[in-house]
C-alpha cells in the first residue's frame, strides 16, 4: 500500500536527505509556504540541489593523501642553507632557481596534496565580492579563481566576469553560472580585447615567480580600465604604514637583505617545498614599488576606509590585512561615492561582532 506524505514531512525530509540537517524555521516556513502555493515536488527538489548550501557541502576537494611529494632535501641537499624536522630554508643562488622550484610545484602536483583556496561560498568570499561591488565594477577579472566562488556571487549581482586559473579542477568544479567564463592557463598567456573595471588577485600573486613579476603587474595594468581598481592580497612581510604589520620578518636573511628586492631565502617545509607554495617573499615597500614601477598606485583612502569597515572580520581573518587597492596614477576616483558604496555592501555582510 502506497503512502500518502504530507507537505511537512517531506520538507522535512528534503532538508535532511538533500542538506544533511534538521530544517531551520525560516527556511522551513517558506518551502512550506511554497508548496501551499503550488510549487510541485520535482521543482523543489531541483530548488534543493541547486541551492547553494547544497553545492558547498558537495564541492568537495578529492583526498590529498593520493599525492606523494618526493623529499627536494634529499635529491638537492646544497639548496638548503639549513633544515630540521621542521622546516627549512632554499637559498637562490640563481634566477632560474625560482623556475625550478615553480616547475617542480606544478609537475608535482604540489597543490592538490595541500589546501587550496577553499571552493566554498563563506564569508571570506562576500567580502571579496563586496569590495569590487563597491568600488562600481561592471565587469571584474578574478586571477586565481579557482572554482568560482566570488565570480558566482558577482554574477549573480549582475556583474560581467571573467576568471582565470591553472587548475584543471577548477573547470570540473566550477559554479554553474560562471563556468563558461573561465580561462585556463597563465595570465601572461592571455589576449583580451577589453579592460576590466576591477582585477581580483586574492592571496595569489605570491605564488607566481618572482623573476616575472614586473611582466605580471604590467599585464595587470593593461587589462585594468583607466578608471579601475585592482585589489591585490598577499603575504608581505614587515611594516606597513596603513595596515601595520601582519608578517613579521621573521626569517634572519629577510631582515639583512633589506626592502629593496623580493628575498631569495624561501622558507620552506622540513621536505624542502615553499610553504603554501610561496614563491615570492618581500616586504609591502618592494610590493607597492613593483606596481608604482608600472603606473599602479595605491588608494591610501579607500585602503584606511577598507581597514575601518573591515576591523572586525580581519580580526578572524588576520592575512586578508594585507591588502592593497591599486588604479592608474593619473585618475582621481569618487571617493563619496565608492565610499558610501562600501559602506552600504559591508554594512550588509554578516560580519560577527567581537
Amino acid at each position: 500500500m502506497s503512502r500518502q506524505y504530507s507537505g511537512i514531512e517531506v520538507i522535512e525530509a528534503l532538508y535532511k536527505g538533500i542538506l544533511g540537517r534538521e530544517p531551520d524555521r525560516a527556511g522551513f516556513e517558506n518551502w512550506l509556504e511554497r508548496a501551499e502555493d503550488g510549487l510541485d515536488l520535482a521543482a523543489m527538489i531541483r530548488a534543493f540541489v541547486a541551492s547553494d548550501e547544497h553545492r558547498n557541502k558537495a564541492l568537495a576537494i578529492p583526498d590529498k593523501s593520493s599525492v606523494r611529494l618526493p623529499n627536494l632535501i634529499d635529491l638537492y641537499p646544497g639548496k638548503y642553507l639549513r633544515h630540521d624536522e621542521h622546516s627549512s630554508v632554499f637559498h637562490v643562488t640563481d634566477d632560474g632557481e625560482f623556475a625550478f622550484l615553480e616547475h617542480q610545484i606544478i609537475a608535482n602536483r604540489y597543490y592538490d596534496s595541500s589546501d587550496v583556496y577553499s571552493p566554498r561560498i563563506d564569508l571570506d568570499k562576500t567580502v571579496s565580492a563586496a569590495m569590487v561591488i563597491g568600488l562600481g565594477a561592471g565587469n571584474c577579472i578574478e586571477l586565481g579563481c579557482f572554482t568560482g566562488p566570488v565570480l558566482s556571487l558577482l554574477a549573480a549581482r549582475n556583474v560581467d566576469v571573467c576568471g582565470v586559473d591553472a587548475s584543471h579542477l577548477a573547470f570540473v568544479l566550477a559554479y554553474p553560472n560562471i563556468r563558461g567564463r573561465l580561462r585556463f592557463g597563465d595570465l601572461l598567456d592571455q589576449d583580451f580585447d577589453r579592460t576590466f573595471d576591477v582585477f581580483l588577485a586574492m592571496d595569489v600573486l605570491e605564488h607566481l615567480n618572482p623573476v616575472a613579476m614586473d611582466a605580471y603587474v604590467r599585464k595587470i595594468r593593461q587589462i585594468t580600465a583607466p578608471d579601475g581598481f585592482a585589489i591585490v592580497n598577499s603575504p608581505m612581510f614587515g611594516e606597513d604604514d596603513v595596515f601595520g604589520t601582519v608578517f613579521p620578518q621573521y626569517i634572519p636573511e629577510w631582515v639583512a637583505a633589506g626592502d629593496t628586492d623580493f628575498w631569495r631565502n624561501i622558507h620552506c617545509d622540513e621536505a624542502g617545498w615553499p610553504v603554501h607554495g610561496h614563491l615570492v617573499n618581500a616586504s609591502p615597500q618592494w610590493w607597492e614599488a613593483t606596481f608604482l614601477r608600472h603606473g599602479l598606485v595605491r588608494d591610501r583612502r579607500i585602503e584606511c576606509h577598507l581597514q575601518g569597515l573591515l576591523a572586525d572580520f580581519f580580526r578572524m581573518a588576520p592575512a586578508r590585512k594585507s591588502l592593497f587597492i591599486l588604479r592608474r596614477d593619473e585618475w582621481t576616483p569618487d571617493y563619496a561615492r565608492i565610499e558610501g558604496a562600501l559602506l552600504d555592501e559591508i554594512g550588509a555582510l554578516p560580519i560577527p561582532q567581537p
